[in-house]
Formats: structure tokens, sequence, C-alpha cells
């Protein structure tokens, strides 16, 4: 086993075992509880067209019992001494894991070792109906709804740009066969990081942790979809709702691209909070809208930087109008100082202020370790965002906000009329 020691503003460090699982651990001696992590390199980005939603019904599955336990007696294990076991699937990555007070941890590692070594995924059927559910669900609700739409329009064709949930037809045909061989190929032990942050022993747990996964065999899990192309274009989708839905967008950097610090500072000046321009102009100066924010999303391959909202649909002409200006205006000239400020500290604040939460540390941990192979230092982060400048971001807006890269769907009710077009 390889220890990797990184201080990442704590007592953080990270251990390699000899089949390429990695393990990061934040022990934190002040608390009373600790976040307990499975974390699984891959999700829907990684699904063949035919397999669209198999990361997610495998999530699923995992809890409906193991070769020893019911499921029943998984979750009763955590929540009958107090903790949380919950699951969830992004688009890179999956994770499994257990929020439980400091005298339980052991219970937890046991527990996820349990369930992601030795899943029976029993209750297909049942599971599925399930999910499919969810899939209905999430149609029913327009903004989940509007940003689904609006992936699919910016990344039509690629993995990147379905539902994490998948559709109906694809999650309805899938089989045991199909999920147990999903399994096979992309819970390998050098695709996993276990990741604990709270108060707990460290030697105790990386002991459990290397009885229980290093004996795991190591094979290299299938290579990722290539990087997706842009489509673009606007789709209006009719639908018999009270507020025509608005989201539109444009590609950004990927994960790897040291300029994502740039763009998360012009998103936020865009549409990030009640003092954001798009909030103050649609919802404070003309109420138009009680729901408008900006996104800025970065995956492995490739990113997004773009706006939703939901207004009446007389308001919608206006509202794509005020957008326009806005978008223009962070193209004409540079932000002034004060307002750079003021959103360079929201910034640090949203971010330090989250790691009080011992998930978030541990999820800090994990997904440091599944992008770049280090949890990267918190002074690190702040000297990038420290170094944003008003101009950087002018730039910046000029290269994204173009017509010709925008994506745009509205979803709601429709008169006969063109729907209104963005004026950049």
């Amino acid at each position: 086993m390889q220890h990797i020691v990184s201080r990442a503003n704590g007592e953080a460090t990270v251990h390699r075992f000899s089949n390429g699982m990695v393990v990061a651990l934040e022990p934190l001696r002040h608390l009373h509880s600790a976040s307990v992590g499975i974390w699984i390199k891959t999700g829907s980005a990684n699904e063949a067209p035919e397999q669209a939603g198999i990361s997610h019904l495998l999530e699923h599955l995992f809890f409906k019992g193991t070769a020893t336990r019911s499921a029943r007696q998984l979750v009763e294990a955590i929540e009958g001494k107090g903790g949380h076991i919950n699951a969830f699937t992004a688009r890179e990555y999956t994770c499994v894991y257990i929020r439980t007070l400091d005298t339980h941890v052991e219970d937890a590692l046991v527990i996820l070792a349990d369930i992601v070594k030795h899943s029976q995924f029993l209750d297909l059927e049942k599971e599925r109906n399930v999910v499919l559910e969810e899939i209905s669900s999430a149609i029913d609700v327009p903004e989940e709804y509007a940003h689904d739409l609006f992936a699919e329009q910016l990344w039509a064709g690629h993995a990147l740009g379905v539902p994490i949930v998948g559709h109906y037809e694809t999650v309805s045909a899938l089989s045991l066969d199909d999920i147990r061989a999903y399994y096979d190929a992309w819970y390998r032990p050098e695709n996993m990081v276990f990741a604990v942050a709270g108060n707990f022993e460290p030697d105790q747990v990386l002991a459990f942790l290397e009885r229980e996964f290093e004996s795991l065999p190591r094979r290299t899990p299938p290579d990722g979809f290539p990087p997706p192309r842009f489509s673009g274009g606007k789709r209006v989708v009719g639908r018999e709702i009270a507020q025509s839905h608005i989201c539109f967008g444009f590609p950004g950097p990927p994960l790897d691209n040291a300029r994502r610090y740039t763009f998360d500072m012009l998103s936020n000046t865009l549409g990030g909070g009640f003092t954001s321009r798009l909030f103050e102009r649609i919802r404070e100066d003309e109420g138009l809208a009680y729901s408008i924010y900006s996104f800025h999303s970065c995956y492995l391959a490739s990113g997004t930087i773009g706006v939703y909202a939901a207004v009446a649909p007389e308001n919608l002409a206006r509202s794509m109008e005020l957008c326009s200006e806005e978008l223009r205006k962070m193209c004409e000239e540079p932000a002034p100082e004060a307002e750079v400020e003021s959103n360079r500290e929201q910034l640090k604040g949203n971010m330090l202020m989250s790691l009080e939460s011992t998930f978030n540390r541990m999820a800090r941990m994990a997904k440091g370790m599944l992008y770049y192979g280090r949890i990267i230092p918190l002074e690190e982060i702040i000297e990038k965002v420290d170094a944003v400048s008003a101009e950087g971001m002018q730039q910046a807006a000029q290269e994204a906000f173009q017509l010709d890269k925008c994506a745009a769907v509205i979803l709601g009710p429709t008169d006969g009329r063109p729907a209104p077009e963005l004026c950049l």
C-alpha cells in the first residue's frame, strides 16, 4: 500500500492500495459525527445509447439486499443508530454514502463494503418500476425537464446530454445481465475512491478498508466516450402549463481548464445571487420572474454556462430581451471593481462555509482524487479565485456569449407566435 500525504488545509491523508483503490481520510476531532462514502468514477456519461439510465438503476439496486443482509437490514443497521444512508448518480460519478455518529463509524464501513461488494441486485422489476416513476416525475417538473432538454440540445447524440435517469424505453429494456456486466466493467478498485471525514480513528478505518478491498483484483475500466460536439440551436416544447420555462446556454471550459474559475465568477455576477445582474433586473426592477439564475457546470471533457428563468408567457419576450441586454453588457465593458470583489467574496464564502459539513468535506476529497488525482488545497483555489479580473471575465463573456454557440429551450404554452430570440 502506498501512502500519499496530502495536507489540504487539515489532516487529510491519501492512501493507494496495490490494486489501485484510493482512500482519503480527514479526521476532525471536534465533531460527533462522520461522513463515509464510496465514489465510483462512472455515471450516465459512460453509458451507450441502449444503456441510458443503467448507472442510476444500478445505484437503486444496491439497496435491495446483499448475500447476508436484506434491504431492511441494510437500512436498519444505519438508521437504527441515528445515521442516514443514501446514494446518488451524477453524469461522471456514482456515490454511496452514510452519515453517522462517531460511535458508529465501523458499522457504516461494514454496510458500505457489503453493499458495494456483495449486492445481489434483487427485485429488479420492482425497482425498475420505481425508477420509471422517477423518470415520469422528472418530466412533470418543468424546471428539471427544461434543464434535461437543454443538455440534450447542447450535446445532442452524446451521453453527456442524456438525462441521468435515462429514458423510459431504455430503462424498461435493461436486463439483469446488462446490469451485472456494467457493474463488472466499471466497479473496479482502480475506479473507486473511499473517503471519510469527521471524528474517527484513521488507523482503524484504514486497516478495515485494507482488509475489505485490497484483495479485489485489478482490472482497468473501459475507456470513456470522446468529448461531445456542440450542437446548439433552439427548441420549443409546447406544454399547457402556467409558465414559460427558458433554459439557454453556451459551451464552457472543462474541469482541467484553469479558466473555470473565471467562468464561475462570470456566472455568479450574471445570475448567482440576490445582487446578481439578472436577478436585480428581471425580478427586482421589473417583477417578471420569481425564479431566475445562471449556472456553470464543468465535466471532464466539456462544460457549459447558461441561464434559467420561469416567467408568465406574456412576459417571455421581454424577459429574453432583458437577458440579451445583460449578456451584451458583460461583453461590452468590464464589471466595476466593487461588483467583482463582491462576487469574489461570495464564491469564497460559499466554498468555505460549505466545509462546515462533513459530507461536503468528504465529497471534496473524493472529487479531487477522481478528477485530479489529488486534493486541491484551499489556498490554491482561493488564489485562483483572487486572480480573476474584470477584464478576464469580459474576455470570457465575449468568447462564450455568441449566438452561433447558443443552445436554447423554451418549455411551456404556445400561442402560434414565433418564440422570441436572444439578440447578442
